[in-house]
């Protein structure tokens, strides 16, 4: 049984410990947060204990692994207290905010001897999964080019504040969103990412950091693909569509899979694969048992934050 220790108890903290709840290998000793009510609310149903301070929780408690789901600037120093205290992390996506600091994050956990695993969910997605399954059949041909929309009201009064300020985000829609819409390229083009350009607009009052992005990215394999993000008053929308010589996939992530041999589209059943939070956790159990990371390594997730800082610059 590893003892598991939770840092940050946010919106995302309840999928993470759904999945750790269903795995039956793990047990939550404890949850981190500054707000002690919220890191109550999470601990309440599993006998866990409750830290306003992520320090001293990491020194009582001497856990076998962390889950962190801080804001995005923070990742760095908790990453490394994590390892300075001998625990595998798995970490929430975007690895940091900048390049740089990912690297540091991969040489600490180098010399520390633990694991860390960036949880790029994409690639645990039922819809995603079977899309890729699809694609690597070759029933569809080649695959010729990828566009990427997602549209969704992001500077909401519901969105924590730190959402809108770069030194405590990093950056806006395009950090937050395209790390997934990137990874979610990766996984399914199966290549890694060749270059990226594109330009951003910064236009929502009282934040500091990117409300749209459009970017056209080139993978290794050659395929292209475009991908264009907004976050102002715009209806929900994550939709990906890939063209095939010989049809094309509708994929919306979370909601459905449909393919067209050029005609109508029509559902692809993706029930057979598990839940996403549930799957990235028994990934992240075989890397600490194994003691290697296989999918969301800290190379990987630091080759995204590049791309995306490359785009800001």
């Amino acid at each position: 049984m590893r003892n598991v220790c939770m840092i940050g108890a946010g919106a995302i903290a309840a999928e993470h410990l759904a999945a750790l709840d269903a795995c039956g290998e793990a047990r939550l000793l404890a949850v981190a947060d500054l707000d002690a009510q919220r890191a109550g609310a999470a601990a309440a149903k599993r006998g866990a204990r409750v830290y306003t301070d992520y320090r001293e929780m990491l020194r009582r408690e001497a856990p076998d692994a962390v889950i962190v789901n801080l804001p995005h600037a923070l990742h760095e120093a908790c990453v490394l207290a994590c390892a300075g205290a001998g625990a595998d992390i798995l970490l929430e996506k975007p690895m940091s905010t900048g390049y740089a600091s990912c690297l540091r994050m991969i040489d600490a956990c180098q010399r520390a001897g633990v694991l860390l695993q960036v949880g790029h969910i994409q690639r645990y997605m039922p819809h995603n999964r079977a899309a890729r399954a699809l694609i690597k059949s070759g029933a569809l041909g080649a695959l010729a080019m990828v566009c990427d929309l997602r549209t969704n009201p992001y500077f909401t009064p519901e969105r924590p504040r730190w959402f809108w300020r770069k030194e405590t985000a990093g950056g806006g829609i395009s950090m937050n969103y395209a790390a997934h819409s990137l990874d979610k390229l990766c996984y399914l083009t199966d290549s890694a990412l060749a270059g990226v350009q594109g330009a951003c607009t910064y236009l929502a009052p009282g934040a500091d950091v990117d409300g749209s992005a459009q970017m056209l990215v080139r993978m290794e394999s050659g395929v292209s693909a475009c991908v264009s993000l907004c976050g102002y008053r715009a209806p929900q929308v994550n939709e990906t569509l890939l063209y095939f010589s010989d049809g094309v996939l509708r994929l919306r992530t979370g909601v459905s899979l449909e393919i067209s041999r050029g005609g109508a589209f029509e559902a692809v059943d993706a029930s057979a694969w598990p839940d996403a939070f549930a799957a990235q956790w028994q990934d992240f159990l075989a890397a600490v048992r194994s003691r290697r990371v296989v999918h969301g390594t800290g190379d990987y997730a630091a080759a995204i934050v590049r791309a995306i800082e490359g785009l800001y610059r």
